[in-house]
């Protein structure tokens, strides 16, 4: 099973959440993580993706910040083509109007960024105390399908290996 990691804005392969995923998880999964910079074409590069993911069932998409809005984004052109996805987004850019950091967005990117109001059929954790995003539509509403960890931390998640069992529980869940 193909397990892909999305980081988040001025991340990399390097990131830690990306680095704990594969410690925890060990051979498991076949890891890869999506690399992207600003100045990306990100349309482009999810569409590359989809094309070396073709065919291939029961893909694991994890997306941090920006990176699960791409991610979203991954998994809907995967459903067009009926392939299994199972989607974990953590810290979620899913809508940039939600924004609550005072640093300004890239430019670039913002082309890319979609709305997603209705984040169906996926586990997202929530930290409560995030300091970029307001999450707080999340707790008012019931997706379908969405499991919603709400957890005691910030953007960065620096308690993210507190969460990996949570994590594994739904990936186990939903194989």
């Amino acid at each position: 099973m193909i397990f892909l990691y999305i980081h988040g804005l001025g991340s990399d392969a390097n990131s830690r959440k990306y680095l704990n995923l594969k410690e925890y998880f060990g051979n498991k999964f076949e890891f890869s993580c999506l690399e992207w910079k600003n100045d990306d074409n990100i349309e482009e590069l999810l569409n590359d993706t989809e094309k070396e993911l073709s065919g291939k069932e029961n893909i694991i998409l994890f997306g941090d910040s920006t990176g699960a809005n791409f991610a979203w984004q991954l998994c809907e052109k995967r459903k067009l083509s009926n392939l299994n996805t199972m989607l974990i987004l953590s810290s979620p850019l899913l809508d940039e109007s939600k924004r609550i950091a005072e640093f300004p967005f890239p430019e670039p990117l913002k082309a890319f960024l979609k709305r997603i109001e209705k984040p169906e059929n996926s586990l997202i954790i929530a930290p409560i105390h995030d300091e970029v995003l307001d999450h707080s539509f999340l707790l008012k509403n019931d997706f379908s399908g969405t499991e919603i960890l709400n957890v005691n931390d910030s953007h960065r998640l620096p308690k993210f290996k507190e969460y990996l069992p949570e994590i594994e529980k739904y990936i186990r869940q939903n194989q």
